[in-house]
């Protein structure tokens, strides 16, 4: 009995009555969380195993921390409206990362939720996802928002009768406020369950543990990176004023050096002030191919994989034959010999710059990689530097995509680098064939363009993105094996590709024109071998890159080149091409004049992680205090802990080079 009557007194306290609805909700939050259809492929069964039980314990942390906070200051209806917006944002938090991959920030907001996108059909659709996602999304945020109106309300209500009593009752003394020993408890079992994996993130942790009875294991390395699901107010909070301390760290010599490594010689040599504006160089002085300003196509297929494409060089030719046509010169003129005119660059040691879409198209267009927790567009777009069409001031350009910009994040991309001058396929498509109207929509802005002045036309394919079932079922079957769909989708690309190549090939301006055809990445379809442990998650971003001309004072042949390419080297070439010749901010090399040297590798930062691609090898490992691994021959091989002396000193210059970006990016000091 004196227990009931016990624990009856402390449930009268309203931050602890409040405080263990809001771990009820939080419970239930977890359990959607870890049970609804997952691009990660979470699911209850993992949910205490690897990291997610120190994701556990900083949501549970914050909620009793908050209560504990509210209660010193004497706040229950503060408390109130604290957890109604704690567990909205954590709602919209999960299922914005869930689409599309990126937290619920300032940065994000900024990008998204303005009037032309927030009217978007499509914007809207992209909070939910799917049917159940956006029906549990909704019914969460109704709850929410309810829930602490009715507690508010009903709270304020039930203060009111009683302070009314005790003025007109006053045998017991004026009404006092509960005691601070609840909130005081609360908040020291809140602060402790949440330092917990602070601590083990700064410590750097290593190595499994096994909780008893259920003996899963659970990893005590942690992260604060993306995979944090959960304490969305609090995590985002102090990951954004780490990373602004961080990131506002002062650029040293050593620093800088570290980024060299990764530059051409040409670029620390043409800088004007390596401390102040380490990232600008003047106009590279190298000999250039081009003598003329030459017409630019630029193709960005979804998910071309390298590893696949390269099985073309040994035979295996219907992975892209209307590509192969092309590398071959079946679309070129022949002379009197028969033989074809112009010739072909096909890169076997490509990498991308960055995973996903919205990162390979940031390291594309502007010439130096994504870095994590910078890559929402509109941070880039709004800042000083500039993407290479917009240094193609004399030229005509145009951009065709075939899924909504406003989805895939490239919006601020596109307007800034293409104006207005962008085309997306109507809402009418017929499922299964996008990159048929693609096609068709860039063969009638292909048409339109002048024949008296250089023009650069761009566009995507979206056929061959993942789970690859974007084709007809009339174009060919769709069986389980996601790597026979994945070639059905790339064949599909390949044959609307090749429409277009005769289109482009009918036109008088053909021989004055140069096709370049690149993968936004690659994608984890064909193995184990490609898979990358954690912390980076990702396949290995090898990805085809060819360059493709029937000019033969250009290019004669097909050349498969073996020196490491990247779309970083993209800008610099087309800059050959449409001979630029300014200062600039590009980390590559011209791939028609330059080769980058055999032990260079490309690099890329992707969330917590970075990847370095060499012409041998590859490396994969975490910025800070995370491992590096190593893969033979482009990722073909499994991947292995290493502590090579060479490959830690590479991992080194990775780490600083990222302070360098994050610096830069951060402060704005790209360009004078």
């Amino acid at each position: 009995m004196f227990l009931f009557v016990k624990i009856k007194n402390l449930l009268s306290n309203p931050y602890l009555a409040m405080a263990l609805i809001a771990l009820a909700v939080q419970s239930v939050l977890l359990v959607f969380f870890y049970s609804l259809p997952d691009p990660l492929g979470l699911s209850m069964a993992e949910m205490f195993e690897g990291k997610t039980l120190w994701q556990i314990f900083m949501a549970f942390g914050a909620v009793l921390a908050m209560a504990g906070l509210f209660g010193f200051a004497r706040a229950p209806r503060g408390l109130a409206v604290f957890y109604a917006l704690y567990f909205f944002i954590a709602v919209a938090d999960y299922d914005v990362f869930r689409f599309s991959h990126q937290r619920l920030s300032y940065s994000f907001l900024r990008t998204y939720f303005h009037i032309s996108n927030i009217t978007d059909a499509t914007t809207v659709s992209t909070l939910g996802g799917d049917l159940l996602g956006t029906v549990l999304w909704v019914s969460m945020v109704v709850l929410c928002f309810a829930g602490g109106i009715a507690f508010v309300v009903a709270y304020t209500l039930r203060l009111r009768a009683r302070r009314q009593t005790l003025v007109l009752d006053n045998r017991n003394g004026a009404w006092k406020p509960a005691s601070r020993k609840v909130p005081g408890v609360m908040f020291a079992v809140g602060m402790a369950l949440s330092l917990v994996p602070l601590v083990l993130f700064l410590t750097g942790t290593r190595g499994w543990i096994e909780i008893p009875v259920t003996h899963t294991k659970v990893d005590m390395r942690f992260t604060l990176g993306k995979h944090t699901l959960t304490a969305p107010i609090l995590h985002i909070a102090a990951v954004e004023t780490f990373e602004f301390i961080h990131d506002n760290a002062k650029i040293t010599e050593e620093l800088v050096s570290d980024l060299d490594a990764f530059l051409p010689k040409d670029f620390a040599a043409g800088r004007s002030d390596a401390l102040e504006l380490p990232m600008y160089r003047s106009a590279p002085a190298h000999e250039y191919r081009a003598k003329k300003p030459y017409n630019i196509v630029f193709i960005m297929g979804e998910s071309f994989k390298g590893r696949i494409f390269n099985k073309m060089l040994k035979g295996d030719t219907a992975v892209a034959p209307n590509i192969w046509k092309l590398a071959n010169g079946a679309y070129f003129e022949k002379d009197s010999a028969g033989n074809a005119l112009g010739g072909a660059l096909w890169f076997k040691n490509a990498f991308s710059g960055g995973y996903p879409t919205v990162r390979g198209t940031m390291a594309t267009y502007m010439g130096f990689p994504s870095h994590p927790n910078r890559d929402v567009p509109s941070f880039y777009a709004a800042n000083k530097f500039k993407g290479w069409p917009e240094f193609m001031t004399n030229y005509q350009r145009a951009y065709v995509t075939v899924s909504n910009p406003i989805f895939d994040h490239t919006l601020p991309f596109i307007e800034k680098f293409f104006e207005k001058e962008w085309h997306l396929i109507g809402e009418e498509k017929v499922e299964g064939t996008a990159d048929s109207l693609g096609v068709d929509l860039a063969i009638d802005v292909l048409r339109k363009m002048p024949t008296d002045k250089p023009w650069e036309l761009s566009f995507n394919t979206i056929s061959s993105h993942i789970p690859f079932y974007g084709y007809p079922d009339a174009f060919a079957a769709k069986p389980d094996d996601a790597m026979t769909r994945y070639r059905n989708a790339v064949r599909y690309t390949d044959q609307q590709l090749g429409r277009f190549f005769e289109a482009l090939s009918a036109r008088p301006d053909f021989g004055n024109t140069v096709v370049f055809i690149l993968g936004d990445h690659d994608t984890p379809v064909d193995s184990v071998d490609y898979m990358v442990p954690q912390p980076l998650g990702l396949s290995a971003s090898q990805i085809f890159i060819g360059i493709f001309s029937a000019d033969t004072a250009l290019l004669n042949g097909l050349t498969v080149r073996e020196d490491v390419a990247s779309q970083l080297d993209l800008g610099p070439t087309i800059f050959d091409l449409a001979q630029v010749r300014e200062p600039n901010h590009f980390w590559g090399y011209d791939l028609l004049a330059q080769e980058r040297p055999a032990e260079q590798p490309s690099v890329f930062f992707s969330q917590n992680a970075y990847y370095l691609g060499f012409r041998d090898h590859v490396l994969t490992g975490g910025l800070e205090n995370e491992d590096v691994y190593r893969a033979g021959t482009g990722g073909e091989s499994p991947y292995a802990l290493t502590t090579d002396a060479s490959d830690l000193a590479w991992k080194k210059k990775a780490v600083g080079a990222a302070r360098v970006v994050r610096s830069v990016l951060r402060n704005d000091i790209m360009m004078p």
